[in-house]
């Protein structure tokens, strides 16, 4: 058990009553405060904003801070491994059920509920601020769950592509254990997550198509499967036991190669010209191999940056991180787009951008405690039974 999860301690602790214990999965909280970092880079960099006029420096700044949203890679490696892990565990156990008991349903009370407040409270908003009633039968796809089979507008919530994707990879992965049922574990520790690697990038290589969300979102299954690949294989090596404390160093790797990532970023934002397919294709696998790295802190969880990322205000970030992501980009270009620009004022800009952080942490905290968290234990309880 790790000493951090709130079952290993004797006094409450304020985060307990935020928290759900995972089902079936073991308890890692330094992956909540990953969970924090992801939410807080991509918050940034849509947050954030700058004069796209401005000097080199402010445009290198500028980049870095664009990079953040790479932050997403962090979120489907954490998937990866906390999707693939039970899965594991029962194929090195050996045992006749290959899916986990009450999967499905647990994703669903996990993903969908949130995702259907938003559209149901974001698009109101849209059509009466727009004057455009189009935004009701995109609404009614993302209700009835088509996006994840078909490509649809972008509009409502651009962030959105994520969950397709998201949802996408839970299909997946009891497809993947399903088929390979009797082969060996120790063969399935290379053939899947070789899968998640060579298919997808196979497919990007041949077709040059990759996910956008803009105007359409469009996944292009399977082309971004790859982010999924190293944590799925971390949570297989775990499981075979092959994991030992001092892969923990290798956290060191994934602590140097995200800000040498981001500072890729910021250089590419100056130097558009070298921003070619094998450069991105680059820098996208520092960023996916950083979060892999990361993951090995399952190797130590008493590292001493392992139990830094278990900082309770972080570990909540991560907690309140799904809600955070739904609600946070239309607020912010709401306030972008009712405050108008800072025209170069500090206390306009810190008005602008600030207005718009404060309100959706506010809002995300309200949805999450009174809607979300209990809706997840009812998810969690019911699946359990």
């Amino acid at each position: 058990m790790n000493p951090a999860s709130p079952s290993a301690r004797t006094a409450p602790h304020w985060l307990d009553v935020w928290h759900v214990n995972p089902a079936a999965n073991r308890e890692y909280d330094f992956i909540d405060g990953l969970r924090g970092l992801a939410i807080l880079m991509v918050l940034a960099c849509h947050h954030l904003y700058y004069n796209p006029d401005s000097g080199p420096v402010i445009q290198f700044i500028g980049g870095m801070v664009s990079g953040g949203g790479h932050g997403v890679t962090l979120f489907f490696a954490l998937s990866g491994f906390l999707i693939s892990w039970p899965f594991w565990k029962r194929k090195f156990s050996r045992s006749a059920q290959v899916v986990p008991a009450g999967y499905g349903a647990r994703r669903f009370w996990k993903i969908y509920p949130p995702l259907a407040l938003s559209v149901c409270l974001l698009t109101p908003v849209y059509s009466l601020t727009h004057h455009d009633w189009s935004y009701g039968p995109i609404a009614a796809q993302w209700l009835a769950g088509i996006p994840f089979v078909w490509p649809v507008d972008g509009r409502l919530n651009p962030v959105m592509w994520t969950l397709v994707i998201e949802v996408q990879f839970y299909l997946t992965v009891p497809l993947l254990f399903l088929s390979l049922k009797k082969v060996s574990a120790r063969v399935c520790l290379w053939v899947i997550p070789l899968a998640f690697l060579l298919v997808p990038v196979a497919f990007r290589l041949l077709t040059g198509l990759s996910a956008t969300f803009y105007p359409d979102i469009n996944s292009h299954y399977p082309s971004a499967l790859d982010a999924f690949c190293l944590g799925v294989l971390v949570a297989g090596l775990e499981n075979a036991g092959w994991i030992k404390k001092h892969w923990a160093r290798l956290g060191l790797v994934g602590l140097l190669l995200w800000p040498l990532a981001l500072l890729t970023h910021g250089w590419l934002q100056i130097h558009p010209d070298h921003r070619t397919v094998a450069v991105m294709e680059t820098v996208g696998w520092m960023e996916k191999i950083a979060s892999g790295c990361l993951l090995c802190y399952v190797a130590d969880p008493r590292h001493p940056v392992a139990r830094w990322l278990c900082a309770p205000w972080l570990r909540w970030c991560g907690i309140v991180s799904y809600e955070w992501y739904l609600f946070h980009q239309p607020i912010m270009m709401w306030s972008r787009h009712y405050l108008g620009p800072a025209n170069g004022s500090l206390v306009k800009y810190g008005a602008v951008v600030g207005g718009a952080f404060l309100t959706s942490l506010i809002l995300t905290a309200v949805l999450y405690r009174g809607f979300s968290l209990p809706i997840l234990k009812f998810g969690r309880s019911s699946a359990n039974k």
